[in-house]
């Protein structure tokens, strides 16, 4: 019986200090054109403390108005091929063209103390190993590496029939 009225009094004590939101202010913040300003409003109206004057855009918060931060223009990233963007399409949220395997030589190979191989490409490209199998390429072998299903790729070595799947660091 006493944790029921544990519960009811903690149930009334949490709807007590729970705060009201004015409707009207919400409704008010969705005629706002920039959308800085739009989101600066709805944080404003949930927290109770700001009017807003929807004929003008502008938004009033404890007597201050508030202002957009000035935008700077970024550097413009140089275009990477198809090729140097094989193995990104996950991270990448553009269509990568329909490249479905490429051969390279390994410039570069690091084994892990669990036995797992990172290897680099001559083209740059990271790629490490994943799952552990057994697979034996050294630096200056070429290797293919190819989609796989489900977004995933295999790495073999040039003239094996053995191969491991790879995902892409870099």
């Amino acid at each position: 019986m006493n944790k029921v009225f544990a519960a009811l009094a903690l149930g009334l004590s949490v709807s007590a200090s729970a705060k009201s939101v004015d409707i009207a202010t919400l409704e008010s913040c969705t005629t706002i054109q920039n959308a800085l300003k739009r989101l600066v409003c709805f944080d404003d109206a949930m927290a109770g403390n700001h009017t807003v004057q929807a004929d003008t855009h502008t938004l009033q918060t404890n007597s201050t108005v508030a202002t957009a931060p000035q935008v700077v223009a970024v550097a413009a990233v140089p275009e990477q091929s198809a090729e140097q963007k094989f193995g990104l399409e996950n991270k990448v949220k553009e269509k990568l063209a329909d490249i479905e395997d490429i051969t390279l030589e390994v410039v570069k190979l690091k084994v892990s103390s669990r036995g797992m191989r990172t290897f680099t490409l001559e083209n740059d490209h990271v790629w490490k190993q994943i799952g552990s199998d057994s697979f034996y390429a050294k630096v200056g072998d070429k290797v293919t590496i190819k989609r796989a299903s489900f977004n995933s790729y295999l790495m073999n070595k040039t003239g094996s029939n053995r191969s491991i799947r790879v995902k892409r660091l870099q």
